[in-house]
């Protein structure tokens, strides 16, 4: 049996809260730090999965369930991957993934297996608006209903790059291979080769709405984000704006991430789990015997293993013998790295609000999270900002916000974090179609998953679960066939 979480909240290495008045910084408690497993000596698994993410949590659920015997091994402290929740002050805080839609399949389905409920980011709809123009120097207050047919009008155009808002690229919004031959066609082009073809169209205003709007999504330069993924975005959206800003920005699980996390834990059978267990290679004896080795030197042998580890960090793991040489490219190639998130807590609610800022402003999007307005969620783009030095995240606020006094910050710097290497998938011009493919590729009895490389909602939470679901199947077949 998988060990029971218990509800005490234990202290994990990731994170740090920053107190105004102290000017003390603190680690974060979450219940999603819970008992690593004994692992019996010599016990030989079924499959061994590296990474305790929602892509192995389902993966485990799942492979528990058909009776085998599974080994789970997270380098974190926690379970999770890159999502958790933390509580501080009496207030829930999620410093990773946060954003669920009843229209994601996968993480919907279990929303509703364990009976939890969602609650909406009140700033995510939020009537007044504060629009930083001119690199940043001039503030223009604004309301929504003001921007709203313009905003809509605008992102219809830049998506509508084939004259049917992007049907043909995307005619399945969950299998990216649908329309392969176009797909390579609109895969050369970037976020911004899109914004600059739409260019002469539009305001000066705007155009760096726009940037700030589409850059929040990559987290990236826009030079550098695949106009690709953001129509996969798009079409998953239902092809209209607000459809796809509800499904992506507005509700998140009020029980927190660490629950559902916990839940499909605890829903494990004869799984055992190691933490802050980092492996660093994995070593294929045979089509029925993989080794693998932690950085303490410990070695865990089965039948097949599943890699969970995020795309921007995979490459630091040895394989023996090495991968094929065109996934070993793939892999080095990484993909966009994102940005950072960060909440303050405010002295003084402010109601329902949002600002927007393009590049290279250090906070691209913030907006009002709770129901009176106390709560801001901010996200900049790539290293602009260090989100743990309260006073320049205050400074940066205030463009924004002139008279906010900020009671802490909260956050968790996944761009510099060793075991994520970036936020959420987005791919760079080109590698959907030239790598996805390659990196969905198993090599048994060595198999792949992740949020990364996920078909449809790639990046959330529902792709992660949707991978995990994905692997399951093909390694429960190739377990079948080996003991044939």
């Amino acid at each position: 049996m998988a060990a029971t979480s218990d509800k005490i909240m234990n202290r994990t290495q990731d994170g740090f809260v920053h107190h105004a008045s102290s000017g003390l910084k603190s680690g974060l408690n979450t219940t999603a730090t819970i008992t690593s497993s004994t692992v019996v000596a010599n016990t030989h698994f079924d499959v061994i999965i590296i990474g305790a993410g929602f892509t192995g949590l389902m993966a485990a659920r799942e492979l528990s369930l058909q009776n085998r015997k599974v080994l789970l091994v997270e380098a974190r402290d926690r379970i999770g991957g890159r999502t958790f929740t933390t509580e501080f002050e009496n207030e829930k805080y999620e410093m990773g993934g946060t954003w669920i839609h009843w229209s994601q399949p996968h993480v919907w389905t279990e929303v509703t297996r364990y009976g939890l409920s969602i609650v909406e980011s009140k700033g995510a709809t939020a009537d007044r608006l504060s629009l930083l123009f001119d690199n940043g120097s001039r503030l223009k207050i604004a309301s929504m209903s003001d921007l709203f047919t313009e905003v809509c009008e605008v992102m219809n155009k830049y998506s509508n790059v084939d004259g049917v808002q992007g049907r043909t690229i995307f005619p399945l919004p969950h299998d990216p291979f649908a329309a392969k031959e176009i797909n390579q066609t609109y895969d050369k082009l970037s976020m911004q080769d899109r914004l600059d073809q739409i260019s002469s169209t539009l305001s000066k205003e705007m155009y760096e709405f726009m940037d700030a709007y589409l850059s929040m999504n990559s987290q990236c330069r826009l030079s550098e984000s695949g106009f690709i993924d953001h129509i996969r975005w798009w079409a998953l959206g239902d092809y209209e704006t607000f459809r796809l800003f509800d499904k992506t920005s507005r509700y998140k699980i009020s029980e927190g991430t660490t629950a559902l996390a916990q839940a499909i834990f605890n829903d494990c059978h004869n799984v055992q789990l190691l933490l802050s267990t980092p492996v660093v290679s994995v070593s294929r004896k045979d089509d029925n015997n993989i080794t693998i080795c932690t950085q303490n030197g410990q070695l865990y042998s089965g039948r097949t293993t599943i890699i969970t580890i995020p795309l921007n960090t995979l490459y630091k793991t040895e394989f023996i013998p090495p991968l094929k040489s065109e996934k070993q490219r793939v892999i080095n190639e990484r993909q966009c790295r994102g940005g950072s998130k960060f909440a303050v807590k405010l002295e003084e609610p402010i109601g329902k609000w949002c600002g927007y800022a393009p590049y290279p402003n250090p906070i691209t999007i913030a907006f009002t999270d709770d129901e009176d307005g106390s709560i801001i969620i901010g996200f900049g783009m790539e290293d602009l900002i260090d989100i743990q030095d309260l006073n320049a995240v205050k400074l940066e606020l205030n463009k924004f916000l002139p008279d906010i006094k900020i009671k802490y910050i909260i956050g968790h710097d996944w761009r510099s974090d060793p075991l994520a290497g970036g936020t959420w998938g987005w791919y760079r011009p080109g590698q959907v179609t030239s790598n996805l493919l390659t990196l969905q590729e198993n090599e048994p009895p060595l198999f792949f998953a992740s949020s990364d490389t996920a078909n449809g909602w790639r990046g959330f939470i529902d792709g992660a679960l949707e991978s995990g679901l994905t692997v399951v199947r093909h390694v429960e077949h190739y377990l079948n066939e080996q003991t044939e």
